[in-house]
């Protein structure tokens, strides 16, 4: 009997555990870029493809319904939870691009310039000879404001150093005469 009923319980927690998708990916296609979280303005999509394919990248901005505009989700809330009871919308950033792969290796790159902070999601769909979507992939990126103080690389000069180091700093800038 407790066999019996360790059993159902271990399924049971299988089975609510288990996430389902309704679309399959296709392994010899992957999204390189972006990752989970970009800071900037700049949205940068790549797309390795590890076979000859045909390729239709999408990249939309997800955005919630405040009375009858729809606004950016604001970058510093994002987490699973927040979205399960909403209703996202997803507002087209670019115009679909189809891409034809014919090496064993190629990339898709696209840079998007000018993107406000929110949340992003690039779609990948792998099509047939007869353009018909055989796999797709997609994932979510949130993209926060930019640093208001970006390091620069001359920063290290720039302190007041004393001693060994201060020396050190001097020789390094008259060799690279910065």
């Amino acid at each position: 009997m407790k066999k019996t009923v360790m059993m159902l319980v271990l399924v049971a927690v299988l089975l609510c555990s288990t996430m389902f998708s309704f679309a399959t990916s296709d392994p010899a296609v992957t999204i390189v870029s972006p990752s989970q979280t970009i800071s900037g303005t700049n949205l940068l999509v790549s797309v390795k493809m590890t076979a000859p394919k045909t390729i239709k990248v999408s990249v939309y901005e997800e955005k919630e319904k405040v009375g009858d505009t729809l606004v950016s989700i604001d970058p510093t809330t994002v987490s699973d939870e927040n979205f399960s009871s909403k209703t996202l919308f997803s507002v087209s950033v670019i115009t679909p691009e189809t891409f034809q792969g014919s090496g064993s290796l190629q990339f898709y790159n696209k840079q998007i310039n000018d993107v406000s902070p929110g949340l992003y999601r690039v779609k990948v769909e792998v099509l047939d000879s007869n353009n018909v979507v055989t796999a797709t992939s997609t994932q979510r990126t949130v993209v926060m404001p930019k640093d208001s103080e970006a390091a620069s690389g001359s920063e290290i000069f720039e302190s007041q150093q004393t001693g060994a180091f201060q020396w050190v700093q001097n020789l390094i800038k008259s060799i690279f005469k910065n």
